[in-house]
């Protein structure tokens, strides 16, 4: 079981990340139990992707068909990335840095949250008011921050990075595009 110093501990070593300090990976167990507890960040978010996807209409129709939905492509989505990370990092011989990244990139989903959540909910009350800039640029910073996770904890490049960014952008993609067809 988790317990709360390690819940802190990669929320804020996600912070620091996020201020682009290399030194918030000090703050992250990446022993295999801490690898496993790191899902527990996808985890305490799941409330807020289920206000997000309140916002985007998914339950206007009912609840319990979308609601189930939705929650297995939210668990598949929180495993895809990382199993096919774990054989991208074989191949760039980063295997070593591999559940440092995921641990990293798990508890990044609470910083991630916490911007995007804000952001959406005052683009839904206040439409039509340029806020879908400020969506875009939030939208940009965490693409942004993601790569740069990516860079400091799995010791790549800047454009594999990116790379591993768009990755992960596509198979969300494919997974809520599989979701949303299963629902119409």
């Amino acid at each position: 079981m988790i317990v709360a110093g390690e819940i802190i501990g990669g929320v804020y070593g996600a912070w620091r990340l996020a201020r682009r300090d290399p030194a918030g990976l000090i703050w992250f167990d990446d022993s295999p139990a801490g690898f496993w507890h790191s899902f527990w960040g996808p985890a305490l978010v799941l409330p807020g992707f289920l206000v997000l996807q309140t916002i985007d209409g998914t339950f206007a129709d009912g609840i319990a068909l979308p609601l189930v939905v939705n929650l297995i492509a939210y668990v598949i989505g929180c495993v895809a990335f990382p199993l096919a990370v774990a054989h991208i990092a074989d191949g760039l011989q980063r295997s070593a840095t591999y559940c440092r990244f995921i641990v990293a990139y798990n508890w990044s989903a609470v910083i991630q949250m916490a911007v995007l959540l804000p952001v959406a909910v005052l683009v839904h009350l206040f439409p039509g008011n340029g806020l879908a800039i400020l969506n875009l640029a939030a939208t940009l910073v965490l693409l942004v921050y993601q790569a740069y996770i990516a860079h400091v904890a799995l010791a790549v490049t800047p454009g594999t990075a990116g790379l591993l960014v768009l990755l992960d952008l596509l198979i969300g993609a494919l997974i809520q595009m599989s979701a949303d067809r299963l629902l119409t």
